[in-house]
């Protein structure tokens, strides 16, 4: 063969295993390694595994009151909730001082008004009589919910009650709408005494008109004893 043949064959030779090689090593090259798309889903999935992790390891250091930064700066900082104004506490001190209560500072009006006393429910009760009323009875009033317009009901039922009969009605549960009721079941004569006994044992309105359909005239004595041996 020529020495011409033999370099053209050689040539093709070389250049169709060349060509082959290389696409076969190209091939195989880009099917060892995870296309784009897979390399992105496997960086979110890290990326997301690690936010998981993170949140777990948060929440954990808050369920065990561990320090938090966080926290920490905003339980540093007082904010004035509902506190009055001074323009608020100095209309408070007039009306207080034109109903006879002197010499009120601003803290003691404060602690008037955290306690659910203000001058309106003052104003009210002593409306209804009370004119005597005491800061002190003011508070026992407040603190046992008894309120201007429960007093004003039950003095409109007939009773005769004074501020300690007031708090211990309510401390009790004895609402005027409960003790009306009982008027309108016939029992108009139903002491203060008798009202916290029924609501202390948990005598309802539908318990009493459950006896009344059997014995019309049930007594609240056979009531109580009624409820004691069922209870």
């Amino acid at each position: 063969m020529s020495t011409g043949n033999q370099k053209l064959k050689n040539s093709l030779d070389n250049s169709d295993r060349d060509s082959l090689d290389d696409y076969l090593s190209k091939r195989n090259t880009d099917m060892e390694k995870p296309p784009p798309d897979e390399n992105r889903f496997v960086s979110k999935v890290l990326l997301i595994g690690v936010i998981i992790v993170s949140l777990l390891y948060f929440a954990k250091d808050l369920s065990t009151n561990t320090f938090n930064p966080i926290s920490s700066i905003v339980s540093g900082i007082t904010f004035p909730i509902n506190q009055p104004s001074p323009d608020l506490l100095n209309r408070m001190g007039d009306r207080m001082i034109e109903m006879g209560y002197m010499d009120l500072t601003h803290d003691d009006l404060r602690e008037l008004r955290s306690e659910g006393v203000t001058a309106t429910f003052i104003s009210n009760v002593r409306a209804l009589g009370f004119t005597d009323l005491t800061l002190e009875q003011a508070v026992m009033l407040a603190n046992a919910n008894v309120s201007s317009t429960f007093m004003a009901m039950m003095l409109e039922l007939g009773y005769d009650l004074d501020i300690e009969d007031f708090v211990l009605l309510r401390r009790a549960g004895v609402t005027a709408h409960y003790t009306s009721n009982l008027h309108d079941l016939g029992f108009t004569e139903v002491t203060p005494e008798q009202l916290i006994r029924l609501r202390s044992i948990g005598v309802t309105i539908n318990l009493i008109e459950q006896l009344q359909r059997d014995d019309e005239d049930v007594t609240l004595d056979q009531i109580i004893r009624y409820r004691i041996s069922n209870q």
